[in-house]
């Protein structure tokens, strides 16, 4: 069934929750409307961070060809327009905190890996895994794993 292209499949749309959200919407089936979830603006950010995969790690780098941790994430961030300072000890003080349990994909994960508090940061791609610039370059990695479980300091959420 297509979704019908009117002012109110358009409000349905805008209105809907993104999966996993306390607030839903329903869809009026008879209408012919279908709710699609409206990604957070940090999707575009995580999408960012993921198409860098590969790339080469330095210190104090923040793109396009080599990123440190918060090099990365600040310059995935500014491609959904989200300002972010070049540092993992300051881009902990932005958002609000999030519980262990309620990660998810967009939210900044920090680690003290790199020294005391938190000395990096990487971009959550869902409840348990996240992207960021390793010292073996810009890499998806578990969260809670043996190492980087082991080195968890805590999560924020943009927005």
């Amino acid at each position: 069934m297509k979704a019908k292209t009117t002012a109110a499949a358009a409000a349905l749309v805008l209105a809907a929750a993104w999966p996993g959200s306390a607030a839903a919407t329903p869809t009026d089936a008879s209408a012919g409307l279908i709710a699609v979830p409206q990604a957070p603006a940090t999707e575009a950010a995580v999408t960012a961070a993921l198409s860098k995969a590969g790339s080469s790690y330095a210190s104090g780098a923040a793109g396009p060809g080599a990123f440190d941790c918060s090099g990365l994430t600040m310059w995935a961030l500014a491609r959904a327009d989200i300002g972010a300072p070049h540092s993992s000890y300051a881009q902990y003080a932005m958002g609000f905190g999030v519980a262990r349990s309620e990660i998810r994909r967009g939210d900044l994960v920090f680690f003290d890996s790199a020294g005391a508090g938190a000395s990096h940061v990487a971009l959550a791609t869902g409840p348990t895994t996240a992207v960021s610039a390793t010292n073996h370059g810009v890499m998806s990695h578990p969260i809670f794993d043996a190492y980087w479980g082991g080195h968890y300091v805590g999560a924020r959420r943009l927005g």
